[in-house]
């Protein structure tokens, strides 16, 4: 059944009163409540110190949440999908998939709770979010080299694909840590923004970690057809604050109220 604690969270969202989001956004992600639909649910705008003023904007995935608040715990993944909810429970392990630019092929990765044994095969990582461009690294290195002023050579770089935020999995951290540096190559939106918080969040040095992005961003924001939704401008202010250069990509965005696929990239190589 669902948490009282919870439940009286989202009485006070639908009575319009200020919240406490950040703690609200914990408590829902903690039971299992996928981040894509509390994104969907509710609109968020900073009213004041931890303060802030929730709506609910798609009664849709507010009822399914509330829905899979209802559904009984379970300890373990397997039940949890017999119980109509797999997301509920996190998978006991995760994978990479990682490739430097010497090896004929991508390696597999496995992680779980064991002690961290496994190292980058370079001294440095590069996360790329699209599977395009991760297929196509060699390609993508050349537009990062040319456009976004990565600093080191690509025998020194291993690339890993990094699928939305599973990359920020608390048993792949210590991998990332273990690099000398961590350059990120996400989408120039929200959904970019947000992995790259978690990351910080999670515990890499925000000196080490790079959100990588081409020298003429607000050109490039300027003739985009991907336009921002009012919702998408509005989650920004979850991210905001993390870092100068996350800020100035969010005051892009908010200017010319458009959006980048990293994809888009490729149409220059």
């Amino acid at each position: 059944m669902m948490m009282p604690a919870v439940q009286k969270y989202l009485k006070q969202i639908e009575a319009g009163n200020p919240v406490n989001w950040k703690k609200i956004e914990r408590a829902l992600s903690k039971i299992g409540i996928p981040s894509a639909l509390i994104n969907q649910a509710f609109n968020v705008l900073p009213y004041g110190k931890d303060t802030y003023q929730v709506t609910v904007c798609d009664d849709y995935a507010f009822t399914e949440i509330r829905s899979l608040l209802n559904k009984p715990r379970n300890n373990d993944r397997t039940s949890a999908s017999v119980a109509g909810n797999s997301h509920a429970v996190s998978v006991k392990g995760a994978m990479l998939i990682t490739w430097a630019a010497d090896e004929e092929s991508p390696k597999v990765r496995v992680f779980n709770d064991a002690p961290q044994t496994q190292l980058p095969a370079k001294p440095n990582v590069l996360i790329i979010e699209n599977e395009e461009c991760f297929l196509n690294k060699e390609d993508t290195f050349q537009f990062l080299d040319t456009y976004c002023g990565i600093d080191c050579p690509i025998t020194d770089i291993e690339f890993i694909f990094g699928s939305g935020n599973s990359i920020s999995n608390k048993r792949i951290l210590p991998y990332l840590k273990s690099a000398e540096q961590i350059y990120c190559l996400f989408d120039v939106d929200f959904g970019g923004l947000r992995i790259f918080a978690n990351l910080l969040a999670g515990g890499l040095s925000a000196e080490r970690t790079h959100y990588l992005i081409p020298s003429d961003l607000e050109y490039r924001l300027q003739q985009s057809k991907r336009i921002a939704t009012q919702a998408e401008l509005d989650s920004l202010a979850h991210v905001y604050g993390v870092s100068t250069k996350t800020d100035r990509i969010i005051s892009a965005i908010r200017y010319y109220k458009t959006t980048l696929e990293q994809e888009s990239y490729r149409a220059e190589l």
